[in-house]
């Protein structure tokens, strides 16, 4: 019987916010794990990954319509509503991350870099592994 592997929050964090490149082997992985996530829990991980690249596509807000969605993904982001089931901090809690690291990588991850410029990474979720 072969053994579930466990993902830690900060092996999913860093693979978050790290480069965007894929490795053949994860590519063409053997072990198709897909098949055993729930729905919910993937589209769990849907409304997480929208929300993390609407803050950080719209942070530049250059028109009113990104400064909206930056505000809404913003509000969303810093809400600790445990009520909703799609509430920021209940999906963190879904998938093992805490809310307050994630929050501060998010806002890091916008800051100046030292040439000026704005540090962006294209923000690529690792799919329904995640949902694990």
């Amino acid at each position: 019987m072969q053994r579930q592997q466990r993902w830690q929050p900060e092996s999913l964090i860093h693979e978050l916010f790290g480069p965007d490149f894929v490795l053949p082997e994860q590519f063409y992985g053997s072990n198709d794990t897909a098949t055993r996530f729930s729905g919910e829990r993937a589209l769990m991980w849907a409304v997480f990954a929208d929300g993390v690249e609407c803050y950080r596509r719209n942070a530049a807000q250059l028109t009113q319509e990104e400064r909206v969605e930056f505000r809404d993904a913003d509000r969303w982001m810093r809400a600790n509503n445990w009520d909703w089931a799609f509430s920021f901090v209940n999906l963190c809690e879904t998938f093992g991350f805490s809310p307050t690291a994630v929050r501060r990588a998010l806002r890091r991850s916008l800051q100046p870099a030292n040439s000026g410029t704005m540090r962006r990474r294209r923000f690529r979720p690792i799919t329904l592994h995640a949902a694990a």
